[in-house]
């Protein structure tokens, strides 16, 4: 009878090794896909910004063309709540693109910051 006690008991100690273990492997997996999707966001926020920059700085640009091309890069990216500043200055354009990353748990959303200046073309 004492055998079977023992053998009920490590039974149930295994239990609750693997619901511990398995509980911390999810919350590992889930922090490397946040991990990745604040990594993208990041990624989306640069190409949206060096886009706006490419796209004011082009020669006769269109005054709003820098702003309507960064958010339509970071819009596709998916950042969400995204802000476009255009600088302009004699010789050159800078563009800053400010956003959230989206999450997979709501909470955790990242923000998105990148800037980029380029000469203006013909100057």
């Amino acid at each position: 009878m004492m055998g079977r006690q023992q053998s009920s008991e490590r039974g149930l100690t295994e239990s609750v090794q693997w619901a511990v273990l398995g509980t911390a492997l999810m919350l590992c997996l889930l922090g490397l896909i946040e991990a990745g999707l604040m990594l993208h966001g990041r990624t989306v926020a640069v190409s949206a910004a060096l886009t706006g920059a490419k796209a004011q700085a082009a020669l006769y640009a269109a005054p709003g063309a820098g702003r309507q091309a960064a958010a339509a890069t970071a819009a596709a990216g998916g950042l969400i709540d995204v802000q476009v500043t255009v600088t302009m200055t004699a010789s050159s354009v800078t563009v800053q693109v400010d956003g959230l990353t989206p999450s997979l748990v709501g909470w955790a959303a990242g923000h998105a910051h990148a800037e980029s200046t380029r000469p203006l073309e013909g100057q």
